[in-house]
């Protein structure tokens, strides 16, 4: 079997003064994911999970990550979300205005890691959206989930519009050739 390496979505905030607002966002794009597994270390991530979609002997992914610079592992979190992502958010452990030039230690450029530019928040622009990162951040809590230790059992979609998540633009679109005629 074969082993291919998850889509990576990522957004980050920085403060030199707060720590709580001093984060990495990061979403683990894998379908239909069941047996998932990270370690999560001060500087790197390891994951792995088998995903039934599309093949009935099931993918296997595996994901690692070394980061940047140190996180703190204690005051970051994870949750399951809808079965298709997983939902990271990290406290870097040092304190700075400044953002990371990337999310790994090496400079190379991976395919598979993106921005996702529908956290991120320039540099100059953070301090203007310190209530919506709030929001997020005291919703993200309540999204439950299932597969990593200490994870409510659930899926709580009230807690994904509460935080301003749409799941019908967040879902791939479904072939439906009804809806093409109807439109006609």
């Amino acid at each position: 079997m074969s082993v291919h390496t998850p889509e990576v979505l990522w957004a980050q905030r920085s403060s030199e003064s707060d720590d709580t607002k001093n984060n990495l966002f990061i979403t683990i794009n894998i379908p239909d994911c069941t047996n998932p597994k990270m370690e999560l270390t001060e500087n790197s991530l390891e994951f792995s999970a088998l995903s039934k979609y599309h093949s009935k002997d099931g993918i296997k992914y595996h994901l690692h990550i070394d980061f940047y610079k140190p996180i703190d592992t204690e005051n970051s979190e994870q949750r399951v979300a809808n079965g298709r992502n997983y939902f990271l958010v990290l406290r870097k452990k040092d304190l700075g205005l400044e953002y990371w030039p990337r999310l790994t230690k090496e400079k190379l450029k991976y395919h598979y890691i993106k921005t996702d530019f529908d956290k991120w928040v320039d540099e100059d622009e953070q301090e203007e959206n310190v209530a919506a990162d709030n929001d997020l951040m005291s919703q993200f809590g309540q999204m439950g989930g299932a597969g990593f230790p200490g994870m409510e059992q659930g899926f709580n979609p009230q807690a994904f519009a509460d935080a301003g998540i749409n799941l019908d633009e967040a879902l791939p679109e479904e072939d439906d050739e009804d809806d093409e005629e109807k439109a006609e």
